[in-house]
C-alpha cells in the first residue's frame, strides 16, 4: 500500500434526527482515497484504528520484508477428470508434485478455488493461476524467502511477515486439514 501522506479530517454533516456522522478522509501518494462514515460517538476510536491499520500496511514494502508466512502445497499426482472419470496427471498448468504458494481466501467460496503461484510445465518462470483446492495436497505453513513470491504476495494483498498473517494462515491450514480428514481424502 502506498505511503499515507496525511490524514485530513473532512467533516460531513448528515442530519438524521439529532445524530451527526463524520467521515475521515485518507489520501495516498497514488491519488487513491479511503473514506468511511462513522458515528460521532465512535469517531476518535475508529479513526485511531484506521490509522493503525493503514500505517502497519504502509511498512509492508517487499524489499523491507525478510520473509513471509505462506500456505504452501504440492500438486496432486493423479486426479479424476470429466464425466468419464478419466485419470489425469497433475493439472493443465502444473506437473505432479509442483510446489505452489497459495494466496489467502480471495472470495467467499470456502477456499474451493485458490489463487496460486508456481512454476508451470515447460518453463522456469513463475505464473499465477486460479485452481481447485482439491488439486493441492501436502498442505503446510512455511516461511518463504523468495523475493519474487514476497513481492507478488504483498502487492496482491497476500500473506506477509506479521503475526496476524501467521495466525490466519495457521487457522486456515488447520481448517483445510480438518476438512480433508472429515472427507477421508
Amino acid at each position: 500500500m502506498p505511503k499515507m501522506l496525511n490524514l485530513v479530517k473532512a467533516i460531513y454533516y448528515s442530519v438524521t434526527g439529532q445524530r451527526k456522522r463524520l467521515s475521515p478522509l485518507f489520501k495516498f501518494s497514488d491519488r487513491r482515497t479511503y473514506q468511511e462514515w462513522i458515528d460521532e460517538d465512535k469517531y476518535d476510536e475508529r479513526t485511531a484504528e484506521l490509522i493503525k491499520q493503514l500505517t502497519v500496511k504502509e511498512k509492508r514494502e517487499p524489499k523491507n520484508v525478510e520473509f513471509i508466512w505462506c500456505l504452501v502445497g504440492n500438486i496432486v499426482d493423479e486426479h479424476e477428470y470429466g464425466e468419464q472419470k478419466e485419470i489425469k496427471r497433475g493439472t493443465k498448468h502444473f506437473s505432479p508434485g509442483t510446489k505452489v504458494y497459495c494466496f489467502p481466501p480471495q472470495w467467499g467460496d470456502g477456499y474451493e478455488k485458490i489463487k496460486v503461484i508456481g512454476r508451470p510445465r515447460r518453463t522456469t518462470r513463475f505464473i499465477q493461476v486460479v485452481i481447485k483446492s482439491d488439486l493441492i495436497t501436502n498442505w503446510r505453513l512455511e516461511k518463504v524467502f523468495s523475493s519474487f513470491i514476497k513481492r507478488k504476495m504483498i502487492k496482491n494483498n497476500g500473506w506477509d511477515d506479521s503475526e496476524d498473517s501467521k495466525e490466519r494462515a495457521s487457522t486456515l491450514l488447520n481448517s483445510i486439514l480438518e476438512s480433508k480428514k472429515q472427507h477421508g481424502t
